[in-house]
């Protein structure tokens, strides 16, 4: 803090503020990484329709195939509820129209058994839909829908059309539960909504699927159950009971029933119409669910595919892999899909935990609540304000007035916004991830150098000041990882607030102030920096367009355009598919992929700007800077994606340090190779003057 424009007393005051909001913070941390080391258990799950093809298709006992699957750690059946219209095209009812009356007709649901004539009919009453006995006093009119059996004498009728019926859903089929109990399987039950649905008839629906050994639901359609305009009841009966929408610590975070015994599974990019209000309502009470559908398998390698579901498990919080068996043709598609299980499982579980990997393969849960009181918020908020202090007298030699009463009143202020709730943790967090990069990367912006040095010590001071600005940084992800430190955000319920502002605005101040000359000194004044500023700007602003300079700024705004639009978590730029094998072949070779724009281009720029500085290259060094400062920027939004594991996000971040600082080295030392020695520069193994 030697370069802060401030008095010892203001300064002693930010390293306060910052300390405290450091120690809440990592408390904070602590709580979630808890939570997360809790919750280490993956469950793989099978489609029953799927299965069942796979095994008839191979002449196979079906009993056989899912005992063969569940010694590869298969341990759920997914059942999709029966429709009228499913059994109709399976044999299992036959639908007909017969004339009444004066020229009405209605429809005929003839069914096999009495069993599947009180199926149809139960669904209709857990859905309020009337139902009658059919009797002379009692007949069906035009467009009603009469149900049958040639086993039961008494037969039923509904006001409904059969059109109306056809996607009725009548619960899960008694042979796959029956299978699934037989195999000692888990049941993940999968039901449709339905025109109508209401708190109770929802409850009716939910708790008919738990009564048949459903743990867990997933909806399947286009939409969730309860859409639109019942998702809050929905969500009632999907929580946990004892626990509030509140993310208060005061809440136990013990995971109990809900009330009608199941657990929502989220199905990642499912896309379903009310799954963005359901699971932003359960605020992470449901497990993630991750599947590659047949026709994306179609196209890739069996490699690739099991790629894709070990990353979705250790780096983005997944807990249950819907998994869809290969249709193969060869000899054999039940052992290939045996082996395609065997080494899934083996992916998953190979890699030390201290890595991501070890994980345990059995029922999941929801993760428990990180038990962070409001009071902790309000203490991380303290940092945020400190951070903005922090930047300005690090610009420059502000009147030492003003430091006090902003300090003051940004605390006060900051605290209390912290402390508000979901969205004020967002808005501190936002502050925090934007001003500490910037703070870090101001730290060590190059001053003025009387002697140049040689290149052994150049490189030396390039990866020294790499450090420091990340150990600044880390400050700021503290903050941010703390004031996130909540189940609604690990499992994406909600998110980090501002993502591409906490990209582009640090690099763009970086770039203002390389504009303007730099940071103040510290014998310049108020005046003088004024000054200076005012003189470079108008400078600037009468410079003479060379086309040279404007393809460099084109060039560099849409580098920037690119890396902004590629940030998030929903990004709308995809990688390309060299990119993509780039990202494969890292994956492979170290324990976690670190980010290429961390260690391809921010780390390297960010060595060579500061050795160049010292070596003398003094305009390269800060085109370089301001490339560099997006290595700052992206360590702290490592840390933003709060339903990555910590410990995926450490090593992301420290892999890119190692990597990109090597890399900024070897750069650097190449360069020295082929471009001639600065004017009175010691060349390389030449002590310096100084």
């Amino acid at each position: 803090m030697t370069r802060l424009h401030t008095s010892r007393l203001v300064t002693a005051a930010i390293l306060v503020l910052t300390g405290v909001s450091l120690v809440a913070g990592l408390f904070a941390v602590y709580r979630r990484f808890h939570c997360e080391l809790r919750n280490r258990r993956v469950e793989i799950g099978v489609d029953w329709a799927d299965v069942t093809q796979l095994a008839q298709m191979c002449g196979r006992p079906l009993p056989v195939v899912l005992r063969r699957f569940k010694t590869e750690h298969v341990t759920t059946l997914i059942i999709s509820e029966d429709t009228v219209v499913g059994l109709v095209q399976s044999g299992a009812i036959k639908a007909s129209r017969t004339p009444i009356g004066a020229g009405g007709r209605v429809s005929v649901l003839s069914c096999d058994d009495a069993a599947t004539e009180q199926r149809i009919v139960g669904a209709l009453r857990l859905r309020a839909i009337r139902v009658l006995p059919l009797t002379a006093a009692s007949a069906p009119g035009q467009g009603s829908t009469v149900i049958q059996s040639t086993g039961d004498p008494k037969s039923w009728w509904t006001p409904v059309s059969y059109s109306n019926l056809r996607s009725l859903g009548i619960g899960l089929p008694p042979s796959a539960v029956s299978m699934a109990h037989r195999i000692h399987l888990l049941i993940l039950g999968r039901v449709a909504n339905f025109a109508g649905a209401s708190s109770q008839t929802a409850a009716n629906v939910l708790n008919a699927l738990h009564a048949q050994g459903a743990h867990a639901v997933i909806f399947q359609g286009d939409e969730v159950l309860g859409y639109s305009g019942a998702e809050q009841d929905v969500a009632d009966e999907l929580s946990s009971s004892s626990l509030s929408t509140s993310e208060d610590a005061s809440q136990s975070s013990a995971n109990v029933p809900s009330p009608t015994g199941l657990t929502y599974g989220a199905v990642e990019f499912g896309k379903q119409r009310g799954d963005a209000r359901l699971t932003s309502l359960l605020r992470g009470d449901y497990i993630r669910v991750h599947t590659v559908q047949p026709t994306e398998m179609a196209q890739m390698t069996e490699h690739a595919i099991i790629d894709r579901y070990a990353l979705a498990v250790r780096e983005r919080n997944i807990r249950f892999l819907f998994v869809h068996p290969f249709t193969y043709a060869g000899a054999d598609p039940v052992g290939l899909n045996v082996s395609f299980f065997e080494k899934l499982w083996k992916d998953i579980a190979s890699r030390p935990a201290w890595t991501g990997g070890a994980l345990l393969f059995g029922e999941a849960h929801p993760f428990d609540r990180p038990a962070v009181p409001r009071w902790a918020f309000g203490l991380i908020g303290l940092g945020a304000a400190a951070g903005i202090v922090v930047c300005l007298f690090l610009i420059g030699p502000f009147p030492s007035g003003m430091a006090p009463p902003l300090l003051g009143a940004l605390s006060v202020a900051f605290g209390a916004v912290a402390m508000s709730g979901s969205v004020g943790q967002k808005l501190v967090a936002l502050v925090a991830g934007i001003v500490w990069p910037l703070a870090a990367c101001l730290l060590v912006w190059p001053g003025p150098v009387k002697q140049t040095e040689t290149p052994g010590r150049c490189a030396l001071k390039g990866i020294t000041r790499l450090l420091l600005a990340s150990c600044v940084t880390a400050v700021g992800i503290v903050q941010v990882a703390g004031l996130l430190a909540a189940r609604s955000f690990m499992l994406k319920a909600d998110q980090f607030l501002g993502i591409k502002a906490q990209h582009a605005l640090p690099v763009l101040a970086v770039a203002a102030l390389a504009l303007v000359g730099g940071v103040s000194t510290p014998s310049e004044r108020w005046t003088e920096f004024r000054a200076r500023v005012q003189s470079r700007l108008k400078a600037a602003m009468q410079e003479p367009a060379r086309y040279g300079a404007l393809l460099l700024i084109l060039v560099a705004l849409i580098a920037l355009l690119i890396v902004v639009a590629r940030t998030g978590n929903d990004s709308g730029v995809g990688a390309s598919s060299v990119e993509l094998r780039f990202r494969d072949l890292l994956d492979r070779l170290m324990p976690v992929r670190p980010r290429t724009k961390e260690f391809l281009v921010g780390h390297p720029a960010f060595v060579l700007a500061l050795a160049w500085w010292f070596r003398g290259r003094r305009k390269p060094a800060i085109c370089a800077f301001v490339v560099g400062s997006l290595g700052q920027v992206s360590i702290l939004n490592t840390f933003c994606h709060i339903h990555t594991p910590l410990i995926i996000s450490v090593w992301r971040v420290c892999s890119g340090l190692v990597v990109g600082g090597a890399i900024g080295l070897i750069a650097f030392f190449v360069f020295e190779k082929y471009l001639p020695n600065p004017a009175g520069s010691p060349a390389a193994g030449e002590p310096s003057s100084q």
